[in-house]
C-alpha cells in the first residue's frame, strides 16, 4: 500500500473537486504576473485540500512547492507539518512545526496545531504550553479549537473537571461548535452520566447514514449506556458495513 495515499475523510468529495477547481483556476488567471507569496498561498491551500481527501503524495508536492516559491511563507511549513503528522514521519514534522515557528513564535494556528501534535504524541506538558500560548493572542480568530484541543489534552491526562471548563468555555465562545459538543459527549461517556450523555448527542444532531467511525461508536456507547439495545444494533451494522477495515470496527468485533 502506497504510504502517500491514505483513505478519504467523511466529507463532500464533490465539494473538495470545486474547491480545488477553483484553486487551479486563481493560480491560472493570475500565474503570469504573480508573486511568489501568491504562488505560494496557493500550493499551501491545495496542499490542505489534497491531504484531506487522501492524496498525500500530491498534498506533499504542493506543499513543498508552496516552501520553493517563497521560503518564509509560515503556512507552507504547517502544511508540510500536518502532512507529515498524519502519515506519522514525527522527525519531517516536527521539523516543519518549528520551521514555521521559527518565523512567527506567537501565531495562534502554529501553535495550536503543534500543540495537538504534542498532546497525539503524550507529550501533554509540552501541549499545554502550545495551547495556552495560542489563547494568549487577544486577536486569534478562532481560540474555540484551541480550547477543545486543550480539553481532549487534558481528558487523556485524566483531568476530566478541568477539561469540561474549558470545553464549556469553547460553547460559550462559538455556542454549537460541533467539536466541543463531541468532546462533551465523549467526556460524559467516560463519566457514564446518561443524562449529559443524551443531552449532548441530541444537540449534535447526527445524521445516522453520515456519521464517521468515531461518531458511530460514540453512538454505540450510549446505547449501551441507555440499555437501548435496537439503537445500539442498527448503529453497530452502519459501522460494520460501512467501516469495515476501521479501528472502531475491529474494537467492535472484538466485544469491546
Amino acid at each position: 500500500m502506497d504510504p502517500y495515499r491514505r483513505g478519504k475523510r467523511p466529507m463532500k468529495l464533490a465539494r473538495v473537486v470545486i474547491l480545488l477547481a477553483t484553486l487551479l483556476a486563481s493560480t491560472l488567471t493570475f500565474a503570469d504576473g504573480a508573486t511568489p507569496r501568491e504562488l505560494a498561498q496557493t500550493r499551501a491551500l491545495l496542499a490542505i485540500e489534497y491531504m484531506k481527501i487522501g492524496n498525500m503524495r500530491v498534498a506533499l508536492e504542493n506543499a513543498d512547492q508552496s516552501i520553493k516559491f517563497d521560503p518564509t511563507f509560515q503556512a507552507g511549513y504547517l502544511a508540510r507539518a500536518l502532512i507529515y503528522m498524519q502519515l506519522g514521519v514525527d522527525t519531517e514534522a516536527e521539523a516543519a512545526f518549528n520551521r514555521a515557528l521559527k518565523l512567527d513564535a506567537a501565531n495562534p494556528e502554529v501553535n495550536n496545531n503543534f500543540g495537538w501534535y504534542l498532546c497525539s504524541r503524550g507529550r501533554y506538558e509540552e501541549a499545554i504550553a502550545r495551547f495556552d500560548r495560542a489563547l494568549a493572542d487577544p486577536l486569534y480568530q478562532s481560540p474555540q479549537s484551541a480550547m477543545v484541543n486543550k480539553a481532549a489534552c487534558l481528558v487523556r491526562m485524566d483531568q476530566r473537571p478541568l477539561a469540561n471548563q474549558w470545553l464549556l468555555a469553547a460553547l460559550r465562545r462559538a455556542p454549537n461548535d460541533s467539536a466541543a459538543l463531541r468532546e462533551l459527549l465523549n467526556l460524559s461517556l467516560l463519566d457514564k452520566n446518561v443524562t449529559l450523555a443524551t443531552f449532548y448527542y441530541e444537540r449534535l444532531k447526527f445524521d445516522e447514514r453520515r456519521m464517521s467511525p468515531a461518531e458511530l461508536m460514540m453512538g454505540i456507547r450510549l446505547a449501551r449506556l441507555k440499555q437501548d439495545r435496537a439503537m445500539e444494533t442498527r448503529l453497530a451494522d452502519y459501522l460494520k458495513t460501512r467501516f469495515p477495515d476501521t479501528g472502531e470496527a475491529q474494537m467492535l468485533l472484538s466485544g469491546n
